[in-house]
């Protein structure tokens, strides 16, 4: 009996039923090689995910534009229980994040907001609140 549920979960898990009771509507899918253009607003959060088949080396990296008053990206990476992998602010290109981790087979999660925020009552219109975000997977492979 436990077999057959061992079976079943591994079968579930691999098919992308759990992922899809897991991970909310809102949350955007990042995929490899592929560019994320939008902006990041005043007190907003914007949540991301993508899924690894196999071990991989990821880089994760935010770019805003060659402005000297806009966003500053933070980024934390989750893995799908909700543990912190990972957090980083500055250590792309000006006042952009970049993450690169070897990670296991699984889904994860990435949380970006504005890591200086406004800091004005009267708010920041002159902000330019512009920001991409790229992923890039590259497999581990003993061979």
């Amino acid at each position: 009996m436990l077999k057959h549920f061992l079976f079943v979960f591994i079968s579930l898990l691999f098919s992308g039923s759990l992922l899809a009771t897991s991970i909310p509507d809102s949350f955007i899918k990042l995929e490899p090689g592929k560019t994320y253009q939008g902006q990041l607003s005043e007190n907003e959060v914007v949540r991301f995910y993508f899924e690894l088949e196999q071990q991989s080396n990821i880089l994760l990296e935010s770019r805003t534009p060659n402005r000297s008053n806009t966003v500053y990206p933070d980024a934390t990476l989750f893995n799908l229980q909700g543990r912190t992998l990972t957090r980083d602010w500055s250590s792309g290109q000006g006042r952009n994040f970049k993450i690169e981790r070897k990670l296991d087979p699984g889904v994860y999660v990435l949380r970006v907001e504005d890591g200086r925020g406004c800091g004005s009552l009267h708010g920041c219109p002159e902000i330019i609140k512009d920001f991409s975000l790229i992923l890039e997977v590259t497999e581990v492979s003993p061979f």
